[in-house]
């Protein structure tokens, strides 16, 4: 045998592109194109943000998590509170990202409405309960 038992190594590392920093806490949008992993939220920031703040902040992190556009991102489809639909694992994925924010889960997700959990609105309404005041029910 003249040639080497695997292939050869000709794939060079390369260091991701920043294309901006991401949100943390109200300060600049997140740029979509840098992907989930980039997120970075100011628990004392998302605090301080009134429920359509928070609603702002779950759809820029949404346009993050599908590295689309904040435009396309708002275009889908509304719940009946009148905010953007979304999928219960998709709800799930932005309260355990604000989660880590806290450095706790944020909700006991069997003591939640599921409604509440299918809608930007209602996520938003979650993270502002569960962020402000001590004891909310479904709180972990």
């Amino acid at each position: 045998m003249n040639g080497p038992l695997f292939f050869p190594n000709t794939i060079t590392p390369t260091v991701p592109e920043q294309r901006g920093r991401p949100r943390s806490g109200g300060h600049e949008p997140l740029a979509p194109r840098t992907g989930p992993a980039a997120i970075q939220l100011d628990p004392a920031a998302i605090q301080a943000m009134n429920e359509v703040e928070v609603r702002q902040q779950v759809l820029e992190m949404l346009a993050c998590l599908k590295r689309q556009p904040l435009a396309e991102v708002t275009a889908g489809a509304a719940h009946t509170d009148g905010t953007l639909a979304i999928g219960s694992m998709t709800a799930v994925w932005v309260l355990s990202t604000v989660g880590k924010a806290f450095g706790r889960r944020l909700v006991r997700l069997s003591a939640v409405d599921r409604d509440a959990l299918r809608s930007v609105g209602g996520v938003a309404k979650l993270i502002r309960n569960t962020t402000t005041r001590g004891t909310v029910e479904g709180v972990a």
